[in-house]
């Protein structure tokens, strides 16, 4: 029984060339399961059931097939090949071209027959039948007319499949765009003997209807013989296919659809979508009012190991060992931009060579010089490599306007066993910032809420800062309003604010700061503030002195209470001030243990001008979500 079945399996796949000697008339096995009913056996549920009620899509008279469109013309290596491969996975009952399959242009007959032993390998490849249709690169010139007359037995043929009639037919006959006499002869009796086909699909390599209507919109008479074909079409349903121009149209002509395929390999500037530039497949399902046609690009179509367990963990730890890090550029002109080095690093940990491609894109173009413009690094199998990017502007820009600047880095391995290459994009932000500096006290400072003398080193809150809450009761900045400064002793950072408040609520009104002690590389990868965030508030002052301080880190079920934290306030003629003192082990518990070099902050004063009324927050240096991220926080700088 099993050999019987291997015969019977060499006996179906005969010789793509054989399949042109003329039509094939197959006997329809029957479908596997025969035995069964065609219908779906549903369980008896009372009320409502979990399916919906449209109908099966079953028909027996259904059938799914491709159409592959040019494959040469500046052909790119490749992609005709991975075609095959994809449509191996997709399994249409057969494939139809339109043409264009060699390079031709030649009458060297050595280099005819290398070519079309290359094609002809690939089709050996595909696991469904295909049907050859003959384009301008195909037959050029005599000698290649000769040669397809050779393989092939004949340029233009039909065949028939489940009632649907297939027309291929030359649009190079025996010139380029020209169908003869003998072909509109073949296509007359071919209809007649077919008048019954429940519908037509016509496939030819150039749109021959846009060469007749360019003639005849310059008064001359069709030189295709397209309009002759058409009349003999006109009164049957059918469907145009052809290819050549390289670029996807749908023309709508007599009512019918008539398509000019896009690519599959062929020379396009693969410019997407609204162009008609892309590299596809057409697929054809026959229904009985007429074809569904639908374009599958062919970097949409993906095998089902497209992503296995273990290359799931080979690219996992392709992301985990090469790092990626831009250094900020921190400046002591507190009032704009100039010029400025941003240092970008990579790091392998991965064991293959790396490569890195990079950019910096979002900043504003007038006046910009950035050198070099392109950045790139090789680093591997293991270590680091740094290059240094100069960003000039000819007039100086404010420091908001340069929030939007990236450095899009593109990576890609080179492994040297054999395997895929990996690669991966990352967009990271370019920080361009005011240094904030955080300097060594002279002396170690006593929390007790008096701040004398006040740092010469101090931030402001802006006349319009960013607000929230009750904003619309917010008068300026002598109704809440705030200033601040920091520095270290080695043991503690202390952290200094002095608040402005024509209304103090105890219990209401406080200095909230929230401090990102995390480094500095992930503090930019990772905005959002969890473990690593430091927040530490002191309430107003009652009229005895008394102010509440909490401190804990992170936020949510992971919220911790910061041991060791000391804090003060005490009124003052338009406020209170206040000191808060941090140990230094609890950020540098984030930065490696030893010691802390940088961290980010930002500062919220809450205002309650009544104890009734929901009150005002005023912002230093945040945004609006200053709670959940660090964007626009302050970047502050150990000095010692």
């Amino acid at each position: 029984m099993m050999k019987k079945f291997a015969c019977l399996s060499l006996c179906l796949f005969a010789s793509s060339a054989a399949a042109h000697e003329g039509h094939e008339h197959a006997d329809e096995a029957a479908a596997p399961g025969a035995q069964f009913p065609a219908a779906i056996a549903l369980p008896a549920i009372d009320g409502p059931k979990p399916w919906s009620d449209k109908p099966l899509l079953n028909d027996p008279d259904r059938f799914q097939i491709a159409i592959v469109t040019d494959r040469t013309g500046g052909h790119r290596p490749g992609i005709w090949m991975d075609a095959v491969r994809k449509l191996n996975l997709l399994r249409p009952e057969f494939v139809v071209s339109v043409g264009d399959l060699i390079e031709g242009y030649t009458e060297d007959l050595s280099q005819i027959e290398r070519e079309w032993g290359e094609f002809l390998g690939f089709i050996d490849q595909m696991q469904m039948r295909f049907f050859f249709v003959a384009g301008n690169h195909d037959v050029t010139n005599p000698v290649l007319h000769k040669k397809w007359r050779e393989q092939f037995g004949r340029e233009w043929y039909s065949f028939d499949y489940r009632g649907v009639h297939f027309l291929c037919l030359c649009s190079e006959d025996p010139v380029q765009q020209h169908i003869s006499d003998e072909q509109i002869e073949f296509v007359r009796d071919d209809l007649e003997k077919h008048a019954d086909a429940r519908w037509t699909l016509v496939f030819l390599h150039k749109p021959l209807w846009t060469y007749a209507e360019r003639a005849e919109a310059n008064g001359d008479s069709d030189p295709t013989n397209w309009r002759r074909v058409e009349k003999l079409l006109v009164d049957r349903p059918h469907t145009i296919f052809a290819g050549h121009v390289h670029h996807y149209v749908q023309y709508q002509r007599n009512g019918r659809d008539y398509y000019s395929l896009g690519t599959t390999g062929g020379g396009s500037q693969l410019r997407g979508n609204e162009y008609g530039e892309f590299d596809h497949v057409t697929w054809l399902t026959m229904e009985a009012d007429g074809p569904q046609v639908v374009n599958l690009r062919l970097d949409g179509i993906l095998p089902a190991g497209i992503v296995t367990e273990s290359s799931a963990a080979r690219f996992s730890d392709f992301l985990r060992k090469v790092r990626v890090e831009v250094a900020p550029i921190l400046v002591d002109d507190h009032n704009a931009f100039s010029e400025g080095g941003l240092s970008v690093r990579l790091s392998n940990e991965f064991g293959e060579l790396v490569e890195m491609s990079g950019r910096v894109d979002g900043l504003p173009l007038r006046g910009l010089t950035v050198e070099p413009d392109g950045l790139k690094l090789s680093v591997g199998p293991v270590g680091e490599a740094e290059q240094h990017v100069r960003i000039r502007f000819e007039e100086p820009i404010q420091f908001e306007t340069l929030r939007r600047a990236t450095f899009t880095a593109t990576l890609r391995t080179k492994p040297e066993d054999g395997s895929a290459p990996l690669s991966a994009e990352r967009v990271i932000p370019v920080v361009i910032d005011r240094r904030h500096v955080c300097p060594l006290l002279a002396e170690s400072a006593e929390i007790d809420g008096v701040i004398e003398p006040w740092p010469e080193l101090s931030y402001a809150t802006p006349d319009d800062p960013v607000l929230m809450g009750a904003v619309q009761d917010w008068t300026g900045p002598a109704d809440a309003s705030f200033k601040v400064a920091a520095g270290h002793d080695g043991a503690s950072l202390v952290l200094m604010a002095r608040v402005t408040d024509e209304q103090i609520v105890p219990g209401k009104d406080r200095l909230q700061w929230i401090l990102d002690a995390r480094p500095a590389a992930q503090r930019r990868d990772e905005p959002t503030l969890q473990w690593g965030a430091l927040r530490v508030a002191v309430g107003a002052p009652d009229e005895s002195g008394d102010a509440k301080v909490t401190a804990f880190r992170g936020r949510g079920r992971r919220r911790e209470a910061i041991e060791g934290v000391e804090g003060a306030a005490r009124r003052t003629e338009t406020g209170y001030d206040v000191e808060l003192s941090i140990p230094a082990k609890e950020l540098a518990r984030f930065q490696g243990g030893q010691r802390w070099e940088t961290f980010q902050l930002a500062a919220v004063q809450t205002d309650a001008d009544d104890s009734t009324r929901e009150p005002t927050e005023v912002v230093w240096r945040g945004t609006s979500d200053v709670r959940f991220r660090n964007s626009n926080f302050a970047q502050f700088v150990r000095e010692d």
